[in-house]
């Protein structure tokens, strides 16, 4: 477990010259869009989107201007709660700052947006959520910081993969169609596509079916039901069923804030 200080999600270009980290914690970084740059130890590094950079304790680091770049990006400063974290999570008990390009920027991005909520929400007991999903987080970065980098075939397949989910996202997509789309055996392929994004097929495209329609609720006069069969699904309590598990909320929910709007 974890005590969090801060949870910080931004977009824009820094204010300032630089804006320094708190010595006193570990500082997390995800790079969702853009470019942001860091110094530390005497030297200047930059981040780049779906880059995460874990600074440890006791490392002075700052947040340097962007050089007018627009950048969107999530901080979370954090200590562990005891020793027993550092010894049971390596990465943690590093003395240099480790930068590292995920292949599972989906995943990890709706963890941390989760966290951003429920921190900014502070429901009830919202520190204890957010240190056990700090703790989830970690760890997923963890065992794929561990698996070392991925042989650059693989992520060629994923890539091309994730393309023709793109592609066909609104309709059945199965692991034998995927399969056929790299050349390799359809077990291969969805058991590749798990072990480098982290999802199963069928979550990923849930995720990118519901990014849509995330997007249509908010910005179009469609209903619900309209926006559910035109992603496929047939049923439109399964479509809200799934929507409030990746997103958070009800499609009624989205709907009332955008007619609030109007």
């Amino acid at each position: 477990m974890f005590h969090i200080f801060d949870i910080r999600q931004e977009r824009g270009i820094l204010q300032g010259e630089r804006r320094v980290l708190g010595m006193d914690s570990y500082t997390l970084v995800w790079v969702r869009f853009g470019q942001t740059s860091y110094a530390y130890s005497g030297q200047t590094i930059s981040c780049r989107k779906n880059e995460l950079l874990l600074i440890p304790a006791g490392v002075p680091a700052a947040e340097l201007h962007g050089a007018g770049s627009i950048r969107e990006s999530v901080t979370v400063r954090f200590s562990p709660a005891d020793i027993s974290a550092m010894q049971l999570l390596p990465i943690l008990a590093r003395r240099t700052p480790l930068r590292w390009m995920t292949h599972m920027p989906e995943l990890l991005l709706e963890k941390l947006l989760y966290i951003v909520e429920q921190w900014s929400a502070r429901d009830r007991y919202f520190s204890v959520m957010c240190s056990a999903l700090l703790t989830e987080l970690i760890v997923t970065i963890s065992r794929e910081y561990d698996e070392g980098e991925k042989a650059p075939s693989s992520i060629q397949h994923i890539e091309r993969m994730k393309r023709y989910v793109e592609d066909n996202y609104r309709g059945k997509i199965t692991k034998l169609e995927l399969g056929t789309c790299i050349n390799v055996s359809p077990n291969y392929a969805a058991s590749l596509f798990r072990k480098v994004t982290g999802l199963t097929i069928s979550e990923y495209v849930h995720r990118r079916r519901m990014k849509t329609a995330h997007y249509m609720l908010r910005h179009s006069q469609l209903t619900a039901q309209d926006i559910s069969e035109h992603l496929g699904y047939s049923d439109p309590s399964y479509f809200n069923r799934i929507f409030k598990r990746i997103i958070g909320k009800l499609p009624s929910d989205l709907i009332a804030e955008r007619t609030a709007r109007e």
